[in-house]
């Protein structure tokens, strides 16, 4: 006992070392035979401290959770458990205590501990192994000492989740009666003790109510009894003025309760919300004059407390307030009508008393004083702090989802009032008024271009804006309120016209003055967002771009932390839309940037930013810019290449430094060629090829001692893209370059691609290395040995035989396909002469790799994705095919999956006929030659392309039916899900096989757009070039009668069902 004494009085010493070491060793005792009997023996002992006895009651907790019962995938081998007998002493001995020693555990914090060690054992012992627990609760809770009342309360409160449905009716039918009891005692138990009275009636009734759903004829008496009574009881609760911070807690769990009985039995609850909705509405409307005073006013801030048990929770006036706010948003969701009218009824007027709810406090204004970064993270619109004009917001957001135009109207009308009221002296009604207005502009203004009457009559949105301008521009106004009435314009941009746009881009440029306060700052920047969204306002910003983006440079450099977020993604915007820029402003642009991204390398969002910044200048097309930005951004990307595998053996932020680098990097290499003036003056341009120069001087290097001494996925795949692009635009310094170790440049990339093919890598990490393989075959290929290329071949060839990965796979065809189309039938003939890679088990050797690439290839065809793969393959297999080779059609691989219920058995398909039909005839996979495989593919490929055609037109119907629809939803629902989108518009991955098509002569009929952000409209008006080739093959397979018969036996049903299809629709 006396070590144990010392270890926890030597667990809390200030000495680290010694802290350790007490830690240490106490964890290694919790393994040891009889230590948790010792523990809940000290426990429960006089002689230890308060302090002593709650650490022995949180290591004990953690000996339960440990190593009291073994997890299902564990065994006993070597696994410690407490035996049974020990648990049988440990339960025992905690019982006896809540018998007769209880008054040890008076203290709040030992009953807290007491509580959570009974419940952790409870959860795993009962009722089973525990059967003395729940009768010495039941002796307690129905005495009449308050001790043992408390304690016994204070657990079922928290074991209340960890009784089953089997349980609960019992549970409520003999405990209910006695906390009824107590909590009508009102002045004899604390508000704690009665606040987990009503948790205890919340957790039984809602699992009551479970057992009732599924028919449990007992529950749903014991539901009716109750929950009627209860919610009496709470609304009356409701309605009883608190006389201390502790007691806002009940309201809190009362709140809580209400609003998830709301949710759980809305149609149960469609009777007393009559009841429940003027008690809500009351409780609001009776605090509001105090929560102004004690709140809204006051200096010294909000009395405010915490929950001891639930979770750490904040409790006070505003945590009632959004206490309420989450009811009514779960009220609001009830299906039932006679609920939503209830509420549609009085919402004016519920709006009207929560815009006083939602003012700014005085004890905000001073903590945004203090610090600026707290007024960000308090009112920006992605903010997520948790405040009552928050919760207002999301209750608005909620309110106009569910009720529509009903919920816009009722919050408008509130809305005018507070802002037509005689006190317009009060600017925090005003500026609360102006938060509801603009967090509902994008209903408004789609109601008022509707001209629904009900809005304007509400909202003269000309006189409203005028009067936002007249705010803004106001000298002697507060400037809260100047800042909320700029943003609130700028949500209503789309409803200004010609001449209010201009005013309002004035005020927003204005705005972003180095004299203006943070507030207008921040919207000033929403604002220049907002007016670039508007085609009116983004010819506006050409003619004023200089000062815009000088400004924006100048709030950047001046921003904290949290304010740098905004100015930095209002610049890349603006960069984005800008058609041209001074070679100043650029240089000064990319500073701005590269301090900022050196400074917050663990900044994802900064890091984002930078890169579309850098992509945006590169993207202007203009030399000069592009010379500046590699000047002033490859010193920096090389130092920090060079750093990260420095950091690998220091504090490990080396990956991270690499992969960010890297991704410059590979924006600098995509966009500085992708030029009009650099496409059309080709690889022999001066300025082009100097350019390729110092980018292979500063960048080769670095780029790949990082990827020889990292394995990191994320660098890996960006690393081998960066060589690609390298390759196809620098292969001349790159022939030229040579290595510190003295290696070539060519050398040096063959080492890195045949790291990326071996097994040691990853498929994931491997994912682009096709890309590469690909340009050091086309660009390097005629001057390398032979021998090396077929080394190369090889290597790509395991690779492919050795993984599932559908994106590698896809990665490794692609380089058999381009060698197709530069070598025409001559691959044929390299492949024929090489060994194929070794077969996996239970996978029949091919005779040679030519055997092997194409069975492989025809195989995984249909699984391929992105428009501009798909025309890479596709059109390859149209040549090999058109060669009419014998050694091409002479190789058999898997066909289509045959439905054996479907064609082997005769009349109708019963399910006993189902059950007798083993999963191995069910589906059967046949065997078929190169063509079949070909032309069951062709019509498959058709008919997705014609799907995907299709889709598109419907957008265009969809779009144009009227001015309702919002353009980017359209787009994305017309190709999120596709495999055919180009890859952009696929979540989560980057643009890297459009960047490649617009350098490949494959593509350049299709080519008719430059940049990225005209993909979508690409592959919307070159889908039919390429659908085109289709047709025209399957009409001369259809048209062949010879060809015809040698295929058809290969086909399946549902093969043939497809090439009908398509064949119909090619005609």
């Amino acid at each position: 006992m006396m070590e144990l004494v010392q270890l926890l009085q030597c667990s809390l010493s200030p000495v680290t070392d010694i802290r350790a070491q007490s830690e240490a060793r106490l964890m290694e005792l919790l393994r040891v035979p009889g230590f948790a009997l010792q523990l809940v023996e000290f426990f429960c002992s006089v002689e230890a401290s308060e302090t002593q006895r709650h650490l022995a009651a949180l290591l004990l907790k953690q000996l339960v959770t440990s190593y009291w019962t073994i997890i299902e995938e564990e065994t006993r081998d070597g696994i410690y458990v407490v035996s049974e007998a020990e648990k049988t002493q440990v339960k025992h001995a905690l019982v006896l205590a809540l018998q007769q020693r209880l008054e040890l555990f008076g203290p709040s914090k030992l009953q807290t501990a007491l509580c959570l060690l009974l419940v952790s054992i409870f959860e795993r012992d009962w009722p089973d192994q525990w059967t003395e627990i729940l009768p010495a609760i039941m002796t307690m809770i129905s005495g009449q000492q308050m001790l043992p009342i408390d304690v016994a309360v204070r657990f079922l409160s928290l074991a209340g989740g960890h009784f089953s449905s089997d349980n609960c009716c019992e549970l409520v039918t003999s405990v209910f009666p006695h906390i009824q009891r107590l909590f009508a005692l009102r002045n004899e138990f604390s508000s704690g003790t009665r606040t987990r009275i009503a948790r205890i009636v919340q957790s039984s009734l809602l699992m009551v109510g479970i057992e009732a759903q599924v028919g449990n004829n007992v529950a749903k008496q014991l539901l009716h009894e109750n929950m009627t009574q209860w919610i009496a009881l709470f609304l009356e609760e409701l309605a009883r003025p608190v006389q201390s911070v502790k007691e806002y807690s009940m309201k809190i769990q009362i709140l809580t309760s209400l609003a998830s009985f709301v949710r759980e039995w809305p149609r149960e609850m469609t009777d007393l919300m009559p009841q429940i909705m003027p008690q809500i509405y009351g409780l609001m409307l009776h605090d509001a004059e105090a929560y102004d005073r004690d709140v809204v006013l006051s200096a010294s801030g909000e009395d405010e407390d915490y929950d001891s048990d639930g979770e750490g929770a904040l409790i006070g006036r505003s945590a009632v307030i959004v206490a309420v706010f989450e009811f009514v948003r779960g009220a609001v969701q009830a299906p039932t009508k006679k609920t939503r009218h209830l509420i549609v009824t009085g919402l004016a007027d519920f709006v009207f008393v929560m815009i006083g709810y939602m003012q700014i406090t005085v004890s905000q204004m001073e903590s945004w004083q203090e610090d600026p970064n707290k007024y960000v993270a308090d009112e920006d619109d992605e903010s997520l702090a948790f405040n009552v004009r928050n919760a207002a917001t999301d209750l608005l957001t909620e309110l106009e989802a569910v009720l529509g135009r009903k919920a816009v109207v009722a919050a408008l009308d509130a809305a005018q009032r507070r802002l037509k009221a005689e006190n317009t002296n009060n600017w925090r009604l005003q500026e609360a008024a102006l938060l509801v207005v603009g967090c509902l502009a994008t209903s408004t203004l789609d109601d008022v271009r509707k001209n629904a009457t009900d809005i304007t009559q509400l909202l003269d949105l000309s006189a409203f804006l005028q009067t936002l301008f007249k705010v803004m521009n106001a000298g002697n106004q507060e400037i809260y309120l100047r800042a909320r009435a700029l943003w609130c314009a700028s949500r209503l941009a789309k409803g200004m016209n010609q001449e209010m746009l201009d005013a309002f881009f004035q005020v927003a440029i204005s705005g972003l003055e180095q004299g203006q306060v943070l507030p207008v700052r921040m919207y000033a920047c929403r604002a220049i967002g907002a007016i670039i969204r508007n085609d009116v306002g983004k010819a506006r910003l050409q003619e004023a771009s200089l000062a815009v983006v000088d400004r924006l440079t100048s709030l950047a450099e001046q921003s904290t932390h949290e304010t740098l977020h905004i100015s930095l993604e209002t610049l890349v915007v603006v960069l984005q839309e800008s058609d041209g820029l001074a070679l100043e402003s650029a240089q000064r642009v990319v500073s701005c940037f590269l301090r900022n991204w050196t400074q917050h390398l663990n900044d994802p969002m900064i890091l984002e930013l930078t890169d579309g910044a850098f992509g945006a200048l590169l993207q202007l097309d203009n030399a000069a810019v592009t010379e500046k930005v590699h000047e002033q951004v490859l010193p920096v990307m090389r130092s920090m290449l060079v750093q990260s595998v420095a950091d690998l053996e220091g504090a490990g932020n080396g990956i991270y430094t690499a992969g960010s680098a890297l991704t410059i990097l590979k924006t600098l290499l995509r966009h500085s060629f992708a030029s009009t003036g650099t496409m059309a003056a080709g690889s022999a341009d001066p300025a082009t090829q100097q350019l390729a120069a110092q980018v292979v001087q500063q960048a080769f290097e670095p780029l790949v001692v990082v990827l020889g001494a990292l394995e990191d996925e994320k660098v890996l795949n960006s690393g081998s893209e960066c060589l690609k692009w390298l390759v196809m635009f620098a292969v001349d310094p790159l022939m030229a370059y040579t290595t510190a170790a003295g290696s070539s440049g060519i050398d040096t990339i063959l080492s890195v691609s045949a790291k990326l093919l071996s097994p040691a890598v990853s498929d994931m990490s491997a994912t682009c290395v096709g890309g590469l393989i690909t340009q050091i075959l086309l660009k390097l290929g005629p001057s390398l040995p032979t021998a090396t290329v077929q080394s190369i071949l090889s290597a790509v060839c395991a690779r492919l035989a050795a993984t599932e990965l559908p994106s590698l796979v896809q990665s490794l065809c692609m380089v058999f396909a381009r060698l197709v189309h530069s070598h025409g039938s001559e691959i044929l003939n390299v492949l024929e002469q090489l060994p194929p890679p070794a077969a996996l088990a239970g996978q029949a050797q091919a005779p040679n790799m030519l055997t092997f690439v194409f069975q492989t290839w025809i195989e995984k065809q249909q699984d391929f994705y992105g428009l501009y793969c798909i025309k890479v393959t596709m059109s390859a297999l149209f040549k090999v095919v058109s060669w009419n080779d014998p050694r091409i059609n002479s190789i058999t691989v898997k066909g289509s999956v045959v439905d054996s219920a479907r064609t082997g058995a005769s009349g109708i398909q019963t399910r006993s006929k189902a059950k007798s039909t083993s999963a191995s005839e069910e589906t059967q996979q046949i065997t078929v030659h190169f063509l079949s495989k070909f032309v069951v593919i062709l019509a498959k490929t058709m008919s997705n392309l014609a799907e995907e055609e299709e889709e598109w037109e419907s957008s265009d119907d969809e779009s144009s039916d009227g001015e309702d629809v919002d353009d980017e939803a359209v787009s994305s629902a017309a190709t999120a899900s596709s495999v055919f989108a180009p890859a952009e518009m696929r979540e989560g991955e980057e643009p890297e096989e459009e960047f490649e098509a617009y350098f490949d002569p494959l593509d350049e009929l299709d080519l008719k757009v430059r940049h990225a952000s005209l993909i979508a409209s690409y592959f919307r008006g070159q889908c039919r070039v390429f659908e085109d080739a289709i047709p025209r093959a399957l009409q001369n397979v259809t048209a062949n009668p010879d060809l015809l018969q040698a295929i058809l036996p290969e086909l399946t049903l549902a093969d043939k069902e497809a090439l009908a299809a398509v064949s119909a629709l090619s005609t």
